[in-house]
């Protein structure tokens, strides 16, 4: 019975799927996401990786997130 209702969901999901035909060289986002929206987007996948990686989210104080800024260098 699981195995049907997994079917049916992933039927219905086929039925929605969009596919936009693009070259492979296009770096153009059709849809770029930006300012409040973005961190709002950001915020959510980040506390989604951490809850299906299962583990807790880090409670250290911002000033001491591990990260560097590396001035001038695009990556």
């Amino acid at each position: 019975m699981e195995d049907a209702g997994r079917r049916a969901r992933a039927e219905s999901r086929r039925g929605k799927m969009v596919l936009r035909r693009t070259r492979l060289s296009d770096d153009t986002d059709p849809e770029p996401v930006r300012g409040e929206e973005a961190l709002s987007l950001v915020t959510r996948l980040t506390r989604e990786s951490w809850s299906l990686a299962g583990l807790e989210e880090p409670a250290y104080p911002r000033h001491q997130i591990p990260c560097r800024s590396v001035p001038g260098r695009l990556t």
